[in-house]
């Protein structure tokens, strides 16, 4: 009989995975930073938001590449670490890459099993353009393809968070649609509309594989120009020096607590020790 693992425990293995992808960033040069609810968990709570299920960083992308040939090529350094993207195993979902720890098994609603274990996810970010007009109209392209590539690599047809009576009612055309297409295509269309716009070389730059927050998910190149280092439970680990300004564009009063029934995990799934 399987064990069930605590988001406690999730966290601590979470932790580790991330302790070694940063030191690896960081004796290679690596841009990397701390993102989303783990950016927020740094800031607000010295660690993890106490009900936080995952752990987030974004990397520009020519670091993001950087990073996973050196993985490719020393894994085997990394005992029980493992890499998922749509590169290395065909059944993975995303366009992100997630690092993952194969003692432990996941279970995913609506998602067909590929393998993974705990895990942390890193977030690619490309350029969008040199105004705001063109950085969210490329960053919308993007989230348009990735809303149809997540519905094809569903398991079956739900509902889940959708609550307007409008996209409820087109769902299932899309859903179908989405599958006739195929996931490999779509996700070929959009690695190739990721790396149009180099990073480095646009005034505006975002997850273009990942933009689901529109106009909060676009932010400028120079808020991530400069780091700082924060402790993040006993370890520490880079955050924008910016962090104040992108928090608030994405999240608004991110130093107020939800109300106590908002505070659980956004991930549906189950851990288990192998």
């Amino acid at each position: 009989m399987e064990n069930t693992i605590t988001i406690q425990q999730t966290q601590r293995i979470s932790l580790e995975i991330l302790h070694t992808i940063a030191s690896i960033c960081e004796e290679n040069g690596f841009r990397y930073y701390l993102f989303y609810g783990t950016l927020i968990g740094a800031v607000r709570h010295h660690g993890y938001i106490p009900w936080d299920d995952d752990v987030d960083i974004m990397m520009p992308r020519p670091d993001y590449d950087q990073l996973l040939n050196y993985l490719y090529k020393n894994i085997s350094k990394f005992p029980n670490l493992k890499v998922f993207n749509h590169d290395v195993n065909p059944k993975y979902p995303y366009m992100i890459t997630r690092i993952s720890d194969d003692r432990y098994r996941i279970v995913m609603a609506n998602e067909k099993t590929y393998g993974m274990g705990v895990f942390i996810d890193i977030y690619p970010f490309d350029g969008l353009g040199n105004t705001e007009k063109e950085a969210l109209q490329y960053g919308l392209k993007g989230d348009r393809l990735s809303s149809i590539c997540y519905q094809a690599t569903r398991d079956h047809f739900a509902i889940e968070t959708t609550t307007s009576p409008l996209r409820k009612m087109v769902k299932f055309p899309f859903y179908l649609f989405s599958k006739a297409i195929g996931k490999d295509r779509l996700q070929d269309k959009l690695e190739k509309l990721a790396r149009v716009k180099p990073y480095d070389d646009n005034k505006y730059v975002g997850c273009v594989v990942w933009l689901s927050g529109g106009e909060k998910d676009i932010f400028p190149r120079e808020w991530f120009d400069e780091y700082i280092e924060v402790p993040f439970e006993e370890y520490t680990f880079r955050i924008p020096r910016m962090y104040d300004k992108i928090l608030k564009h994405i999240y608004g009063d991110y130093m107020k607590l939800p109300p106590e029934n908002e505070r659980v995990g956004h991930h549906d799934y189950q851990v288990y020790k192998k």
